[in-house]
């Protein structure tokens, strides 16, 4: 299943430039961004789940339908560990499954027109998946798993000529994975802060 969604989302990527172009825009930005992930704790008796801090990495593509406008799509990758902890006398114990975590996201962005010349605030929200994938974990324990999420965030760009600079705050939200196990079940959202900065490339 994720691996369809992030064909889906570089589908509609190349769908939109390829738009873009027939009707004269040239307005497309490429991205690549190093990213922090903090993932907020979250207790729900009897269980309570963590995640360890992370770094990642996240590209994107933008597509500015004007000069207030943009459709962006996006995707990101980290490493880290989900941990989950119950009280004393519970059935499930405590786990630490190390996981691959990706993200596909695809947002609606408003900017504004460039100021002072290279400056451009914008905001941003959407949503999509957040994929886990357990690393050297027994599949009775833990299976791969895929959630919805929604997206919100804004920054700022610093355009040098075709060539610039992205500062950018995003925030995710999706339920907890459980990895497809009952007793790993929180049955709560949980919220993930995702600074990033990095280069975008306009053309």
């Amino acid at each position: 299943m994720h691996r369809s969604a992030l064909i889906g989302i570089l589908v509609v990527g190349l769908a939109l430039g390829c738009g873009a172009m027939a009707q004269g825009f040239q307005r497309n930005e490429l991205s690549a961004q190093v990213s922090g992930l903090f993932t907020r704790s979250t207790n729900n008796t009897p269980t309570t789940h963590l995640a360890t801090d992370s770094a990642g990495l996240l590209v994107g593509y933008r597509l500015h339908l004007n000069r207030w406008e943009a459709l962006e799509v996006e995707y990101g990758y980290t490493r880290n560990g989900q941990r989950y902890a119950t009280t004393p006398g519970a059935p499930a114990g405590n786990f630490a499954i190390s996981s691959n975590m990706q993200e596909a996201i695809a947002n609606e962005v408003i900017t504004t027109p460039r100021l002072l010349g290279f400056l451009q605030p914008f905001v941003l929200a959407g949503g999509g998946v957040v994929i886990f994938t357990p690393r050297n974990t027994d599949p009775a324990v833990a299976r791969v798993q895929t959630r919805g999420a929604w997206n919100y965030g804004a920054g700022v760009d610093f355009h040098i000529f075709q060539l610039g600079a992205r500062i950018e705050y995003q925030g995710l939200i999706f339920k907890i994975p459980d990895y497809k196990n009952p007793l790993l079940s929180v049955n709560k959202w949980t919220h993930v802060a995702q600074p990033s900065v990095g280069l975008i490339l306009t053309f």
